[in-house]
């Protein structure tokens, strides 16, 4: 590997990376956005399209590894990337962090492939170790590796996202459904995380035809009764959330009454949550 890495001042998330690099002997060049502002400048214009802004402005660090051309940007993308080559990433494992001011995000357990679950294991800790609060979902498979997760102390929210039904999980997150014993483990390690999340976490999903679509409330009446069943409790605190990121090609799901009232059938104690 030729890698170089571009940074910012007084970055968190620049300095948990390249600490990591250290630490295990990667040779890197290294360039600061104070000090060599002109080069910084130029690798974000000429890798535009392989970058993105957040509301801070241009994320930091950047990554480039001359040997493939790969331009990778985030603390998790990046340690991924050196830990498992494009496995983590490729398999959605690790992805953009939506979060930002000292927390991190775009981890998913349940997207680990086999084999690489030491690696996810590693990086959660670096991040962890670093300073950054970890947040770590799952959609109810992998609940092994959860539980691994949860024991080393590194997380702070744990958020369960259930797509819909189990008949949905392969469009929806590309596998299969979790097992009942997988799920209800899930739900019960989840349900006792100090900061966690359960809900029915509704995005756009691609149909046979290319198209996308949302949910139906009838669908998610299904995924009501599947996790009342995995938990075997009805009186599971539940919640409903869609996606707030804007989606061509599809309308923003506005009202979430109708998916309310179908899953309450299941889960009575079931609310629709707002904002993050």
């Amino acid at each position: 590997m030729a890698i170089t890495l571009y940074k910012a001042p007084n970055c968190i998330r620049c300095r948990i990376t390249h600490e990591f690099m250290d630490a295990r002997g990667i040779t890197y060049d290294s360039y600061d956005l104070d000090a060599d502002k002109d080069i910084v400048n130029g690798f974000y214009r000429a890798n535009r399209k392989f970058l993105h802004r957040n509301e801070t402005g241009v994320e930091f660090p950047m990554f480039h590894d001359d040997d493939g051309d790969v331009v990778l940007q985030g603390t998790g993308v990046i340690i991924a990337y050196l830990l498992s080559g494009k496995a983590l990433g490729d398999a959605g494992a690790v992805s953009e962090s939506k979060m930002l001011h000292g927390w991190i995000s775009g981890l998913n357990v349940s997207k680990v492939p086999a084999g690489e679950e030491d690696h996810f294991v590693e990086l959660i800790t670096a991040l962890a170790k670093g300073g950054l609060q970890v947040v770590i979902d799952t959609d109810g498979r992998n609940s092994a590796l959860l539980e691994r997760l949860i024991n080393t102390g590194c997380l702070t929210r744990v958020r369960l996202n259930i797509p819909g039904p189990a008949a949905v999980y392969p469009a929806a997150v590309g596998g299969e459904a979790p097992s009942k014993e997988d799920l209800g483990k899930t739900i019960a390690l989840v349900r006792g995380f100090k900061d966690n999340v359960i809900r029915l976490y509704l995005e756009p999903i691609a149909q046979a035809d290319g198209t996308l679509a949302w949910l139906s409330p009838a669908d998610a009446a299904l995924a009501g009764k599947m996790v009342a069943e995995a938990c075997g409790d009805m009186m599971l605190p539940f919640g409903i959330q869609a996606t707030a990121e804007a989606v061509k090609g599809i309308e923003p799901l506005a009202n979430l009454l109708p998916y309310r009232s179908k899953v309450r059938s299941a889960l009575p104690k079931t609310d629709i949550i707002k904002g993050e």
